[in-house]
């Protein structure tokens, strides 16, 4: 009979808790396509801000990205404050959509380079299991 010890548990735990983070991580991912396609600029926008605080700790520690982050957001709030009618959904003709969309776009955009630098995509080298 195989006795457990504590560092058998705090593998285990590790393990868990990695599959937790990926799994919220995940929805968030989710959540903010399924925004992007519904067009709902201020939830495509609140997604982003939620899964940037899930994941900023994996990001490097570099000044010009959280300029470059803070540039993008300070982009997109000032379009929503200058445009509310648009980025409530109650003007659907503006041709600020394009500008709004384009804004949100490249915030996304940032934050998939920055879980791409961090290896959140699984591109350690390392396969569990194999």
């Amino acid at each position: 009979m195989a006795t457990e010890t504590v560092s058998d548990y705090g593998q285990d735990m590790a393990f868990d808790l990695r599959q937790i983070y990926a799994k919220i991580a995940g929805e968030h991912l989710e959540d903010i396509a399924d925004a992007r396609k519904k067009e709902e600029y201020y939830l495509w926008y609140k997604c982003m801000e939620d899964l940037h605080i899930i994941i900023h700790h994996k990001f490097k520690k570099e000044e010009k990205d959280e300029e470059q982050y803070n540039k993008l957001r300070k982009e997109i709030i000032e379009l929503a404050i200058n445009n509310p009618d648009v980025w409530l959904a109650k003007d659907k003709q503006s041709p600020v959509r394009m500008e709004i969309e384009r804004a949100l776009g490249l915030l996304e955009m940032f934050l998939y380079q920055k879980m791409d630098d961090a290896k959140m995509f699984g591109q350690s080298g390392y396969i569990a299991g194999l």
